[in-house]
């Protein structure tokens, strides 16, 4: 169940989660108005008028929503409550026919249905930028125009996965490449494949282990650098777990990687699991699921550890239900669609999917790859989705950890 498809995936929702996050904390940060609901010992209209006038206030309609309830505001209001609104409501709290005085809180509500994207242009020095039609699909390489992640409107509104870490947990990270450098996050990074804190990959004339460093640069590679392409939230931190290059995986490793600073590091990407052959069952072992239990309850300050994980790629001869990792109820499982909104054909269905993000095109166009980082060069790969999803959720994170608080996406 390893493969690039794993890397887009969980990714791709990362970066979505972090977006989310972000967007929270603004939402919440509601403003005190200069208008007052004051419940009056009389239910009546004449006395509601008389109290408000005499306070210097206008009186609205009774309210519908019990005894006495009035909308008080002054004559010339203002977005937010003034000095004279205090001493309004200290002075009405005197009168004995007021029995309760409550300030009215400003918050936000936007219109859905309406997004006016015509507007935002994004203009990158990334050579390659133009090619990254998940972030902005124009129609290239025969995909459908405007069936991409959206992140022309997230980066206009701030979600780039500023403060943001994700842990690519894989074969290693190269952090030298000109395009991760300067969003590596080297404390929070760890080699348990040889254990030592430079996870950096151990290359083969296949480049079979470059895997761990085209998913970070599909994460975080910067912007607007003049080399290769952008990441999803390129401004969030990558870390480099490496923890798939040894003859063997254990127990031990796997639950290292999973707990490895849980304060430090928001969302863990993971883009393996059991051999993908329809005919293999299996997950994480005992301390592999007190690691992610513990994660879960105890990261992020107590918020929860974000884990997000590939489906797989044994398509329809597999089910990801077979797989613990993925179907696990403490993870986020991520399969792929295509540039024209099918399903990839290695795609793996299964109940514990949360959602699909997109990995390559029609025809398999070799144009249509995702562009990432590879060894101070970069270039197009096939299958990388479930990386788009933990992008997105890592621009969220960025923005009010709360949005993915454990209580939030545990169902």
């Amino acid at each position: 169940m390893c493969g690039n498809s794993r890397c887009g995936t969980a990714v791709g929702f990362m970066v979505l989660l972090n977006a989310l996050l972000i967007f929270a904390t603004q939402a919440t940060e509601g403003v005190l108005t200069d208008h007052l609901l004051v419940q009056l010992h009389e239910d009546a209209q004449d006395e509601a008028h008389q109290v408000a006038t005499q306070h210097g206030l206008q009186s609205a309609r009774k309210l519908p929503f019990g005894d006495g309830l009035f909308h008080f505001y002054p004559q010339e209001t203002s977005k937010r409550r003034s000095k004279r609104s205090t001493r309004i409501k200290q002075s009405l709290q005197k009168d004995r026919r007021v029995k309760k005085v409550f300030e009215q809180e400003g918050f936000s509500r936007q219109k859905r249905g309406y997004r006016n994207i015509n507007d935002i242009e994004v203009n990158m020095s990334d050579p390659l930028f133009t090619k990254q039609w998940y972030l902005i699909n124009t129609g290239q390489a025969d995909g459908t125009p405007g069936l991409d992640l959206n992140v022309a409107e997230a980066w206009a509104l701030g979600y780039t996965g500023k403060g943001v870490t994700i842990a690519i947990m894989d074969d290693g990270i190269d952090y030298l490449h000109p395009d991760l450098a300067s969003n590596y996050n080297a404390d929070a990074s760890y080699d348990f494949s040889s254990n030592d804190p430079f996870p950096f990959p151990r290359y083969t004339d296949d480049w079979f282990n470059s895997h761990g460093t085209r998913c970070a640069g599909e994460v975080s590679a910067a912007a607007n650098n003049n080399i290769c392409g952008v990441g999803v939230a390129y401004n969030s931190k990558v870390a480099g777990i490496r923890m798939l290059d040894q003859p063997f995986m254990t127990d031990i490793i796997e639950a290292s990687s999973i707990s490895h600073m849980p304060q430090e590091i928001d969302i863990y990407s993971a883009s393996w699991g059991p051999t993908d052959d329809g005919k293999t069952v299996d997950g994480p072992r005992e301390l592999t699921l007190q690691a992610i239990a513990d994660g879960v309850n105890k990261g992020r300050g107590g918020k929860g550890s974000i884990y997000v994980w590939a489906s797989g790629d044994g398509g329809s001869y597999d089910d990801c239900n077979c797989d613990g990792y993925a179907s696990s109820m403490w993870t986020i499982s991520i399969n792929s669609a295509i540039n024209d909104g099918r399903t990839a054909l290695y795609d793996e269905s299964c109940s514990s999917t949360l959602a699909s993000t997109f990995s390559n095109g029609r025809k398999r166009n070799p144009e249509a790859g995702v562009v990432s980082a590879l060894r101070f060069n970069c270039g197009h790969f096939t299958r990388m989705i479930q990386l788009y999803f933990s992008e997105v959720l890592h621009m969220t994170v960025s923005k009010d950890p709360l949005t993915f608080s454990k209580r939030y996406y545990c169902i």
